[in-house]
C-alpha cells in the first residue's frame, strides 16, 4: 500500500508520531557512539566530524532536537524514502540498529562541533598565502 502525503500531512504525521509514544530516556554513550558512527558508515555522508554532504555538527539538523525524534526518523525511513527519492538516508530497522546503539550514535553526534581554525593558524595555508605574495 502506497501512502501519499502532502508537506502539511507529513508535518502532522511526524508530530503525531512524536506524541503517540515516548521513547524511554536512555542517554547514549558518546565514546561508544564515536566507534559506531564509523562502524555504521555515518561518516560517508555526514563527514568524519559531522561536516559533510549532510551536516550534523553544531546541532544543525532538527532531527537532533530529541532522542525520540532521532529514533523515529531512523525507523521511518523505509516508509518515507519511496515518497521522497531525494532523501538518501538509509532505513535502520531496530533489528539492524537497536535503540541503545542508535542513542550512543546520537550522543556522539551531539558532541560534534564545526569550529575551523582561522586561515592564519594553518601552517600550510600560511605558506600558500606567503608564496602567492612573492609572485
Amino acid at each position: 500500500m502506497k501512502i501519499s502525503l502532502s508537506k502539511n500531512s507529513l508535518v502532522i504525521a511526524c508530530c503525531t508520531l512524536l506524541m503517540a509514544g515516548t521513547l524511554a530516556r536512555a542517554d547514549g554513550d558518546a565514546e561508544k557512539g564515536k566507534q559506531l558512527y564509523y562502524d555504521y558508515a555515518c561518516y560517508a555522508c555526514h563527514g568524519y566530524g559531522g561536516i559533510g554532504r549532510k551536516n550534523l555538527a553544531n546541532d544543525t539538523s532538527g532531527i537532533l532536537s530529541s532522542e525520540a525524534l532521532f529514533i523515529r526518523f531512523l525507523r521511518a525511513r523505509a516508509d518515507m524514502n519511496p515518497e521522497f527519492p531525494t532523501q538518501s538516508m538509509p532505513h535502520y530497522a531496530e533489528s539492524s540498529l537497536p535503540d541503545d546503539t542508535a542513542l550512543d550514535i546520537y550522543a556522539y553526534i551531539k558532541t560534534l562541533r564545526d569550529d575551523p581554525p582561522e586561515v592564519d593558524e594553518i601552517p600550510a595555508m600560511r605558506a600558500i598565502l606567503e608564496s602567492a605574495k612573492d609572485e
